[in-house]
């Protein structure tokens, strides 16, 4: 367990949205520029170095052994894919639906889907299902049936790092870039990348009825059998003991935070500036930004 201080938070949130910044922009960035990330890098790495220990102690036991071809230990990459997650998944996915949830309860625009602008008594949850489903925080969920051409070889030479049993050796790794300082690399030339469109899905009338489109509240059975918006469909406990599992590995996590902080919000001891200027859209970004302050007593 670790406890985090308000300053502390506040810090990763800001760093939180230099990262997701930098994920948008960082395709185009030309490689000259590529050094004035370093910080940015410097900053991750530091986190990364803070949480290990807390994987180690958790799943150390797990995780011995060798994650060749990576020369980082097993420890390590885990932990850099649980702060993946933090940063870049969960982590905006949540303040997503939470902006989202708490926008619909003030906006008093035309755009906004629930005209009640009220939870129902003791359907927290069901109210913030509601929001995963029609705003889909995670639009696609993207995999490869084709992996893109390695940097300076062939499709042929490609194919024979892919082994038997689902496993796959990486690109050879070329010379260093003398000014970005990092070997070239193919993202996605040669490559079949398919996107299943999860918020389509999510508005399906085939499994959500002739209202998929509107913004209801549901029972909760209709959520559990029905969503698709974390990933659900991509389990399998047959293969790998659950292992190769592609779903959410922090739904039931988003659930309880989402479901919590409506408990624990109270709309009356708050107000919105401007509620008729809080529009929303058809996405990715759900709604406009809005101010939120704490209501004159």
């Amino acid at each position: 367990d670790r406890d985090v201080s308000f300053e502390e938070a506040e810090q990763f949130v800001g760093f939180q949205s230099i990262v997701v910044a930098t994920g948008i922009v960082g395709e185009t960035l030309p490689e000259p520029f590529y050094r004035f990330l370093r910080s940015i890098r410097e900053q991750y790495t530091q986190y990364v170095e803070e949480f290990e220990p807390y994987v180690e102690n958790m799943y150390g036991s797990e995780l011995r052994g060798s994650c060749a071809p990576s020369s980082a230990s097993c420890v390590r990459q885990a932990t850099a894919a649980i702060l993946d997650g933090i940063t870049l998944a969960g982590g905006v996915s949540m303040p997503t639906d939470i902006s989202t949830a708490v926008g619909v309860l003030y906006s008093t625009h035309t755009t906004n889907p629930y005209p009640a602008r009220e939870i129902p008594a003791g359907k927290e949850l069901e109210f913030f299902w509601e929001n995963i489903r029609f705003f889909a925080p995670v639009v696609g969920f993207p995999h490869w049936s084709k992996r893109p051409t390695c940097q300076n070889s062939t499709p042929e030479e490609t194919a024979k790092l892919n082994k038997h049993w689902g496993r796959q050796e990486a690109c050879k790794e070329g010379p260093k870039n003398r000014i970005t300082g990092y070997a070239d690399v193919n993202e996605y030339q040669g490559g079949i990348r398919h996107v299943p469109n999860l918020a389509v899905a999510q508005r399906d009338p085939r499994r959500w009825g002739a209202d998929s489109n509107q913004f209801v509240v549901r029972d909760l059975k209709a959520y559990k059998e029905n969503s698709v918006g974390f990933a659900e469909m991509a389990e399998d406990t047959s293969v790998a003991n659950g292992k190769m599992n592609r779903s959410c590995p922090g739904k039931t996590l988003a659930l309880m935070i989402g479901e919590a902080f409506l408990k624990l919000f109270k709309k009356d001891e708050w107000e919105v500036v401007s509620p008729e200027r809080i529009k929303f859209t058809m996405g990715p970004t759900w709604v406009s930004e809005f101010v939120l302050q704490a209501s004159p007593r």
